[in-house]
């Protein structure tokens, strides 16, 4: 007599529809963050640390806060969206993503406005795809686990270089 064998897959599956959203949720990200960025600069950011000449270090470093307090409520909104396209495990994706790109603004600090929106739209839909290939693995700790090799692998080379 045979005995039947079940095996789990280890990813999840999706339809094909599915897995070319996440470039799209990656790009409004990724503007979303650089529209942030220079709002949050302008209007926020610089009238209240270039006041008075006691705070010039905060107003030298505009670009570096404003891009930190984007990079956050990106992650916020990006976790709604891939909640809201049913993308599996979002919180990994959101939160990988927003450690990786913390200093992003620091990266593209001096760059010209369409360079740093080109920056900006092609690491944000790069993370995304990224982390979202991590976040298909079916074991939760195994995602999490890889999640975390390549963001301090990635930020160790960051640093490095």
């Amino acid at each position: 007599m045979a005995k039947v064998v079940q095996s789990q897959q280890q990813v999840i599956v999706e339809p094909w529809w599915a897995k070319g959203q996440i470039i799209y949720i990656g790009l409004g990200m990724g503007l979303l963050w650089w529209v942030l960025t220079a709002i949050l600069r302008q209007y926020v950011v610089e009238p209240i640390a270039c006041r008075d000449l006691s705070a010039a270090a905060s107003c030298i470093n505009a670009v570096g806060i404003s891009g930190s307090i984007a990079a956050v409520l990106v992650a916020v909104a990006g976790t709604w969206a891939l909640i809201r396209y049913l993308q599996p495990r979002p919180i990994i994706i959101s939160v990988a993503t927003l450690i990786l790109l913390w200093d992003l603004s620091s990266l593209v600090n001096g760059m010209t406005w369409w360079a740093t929106l080109l920056a900006a739209l092609f690491f944000y839909t790069a993370s995304y795809g990224l982390f979202s290939m991590v976040a298909r693995i079916r074991w939760m700790a195994w995602a999490l686990t890889l999640a975390a090799v390549i963001v301090v692998g990635i930020r160790l080379l960051l640093v490095l270089y």
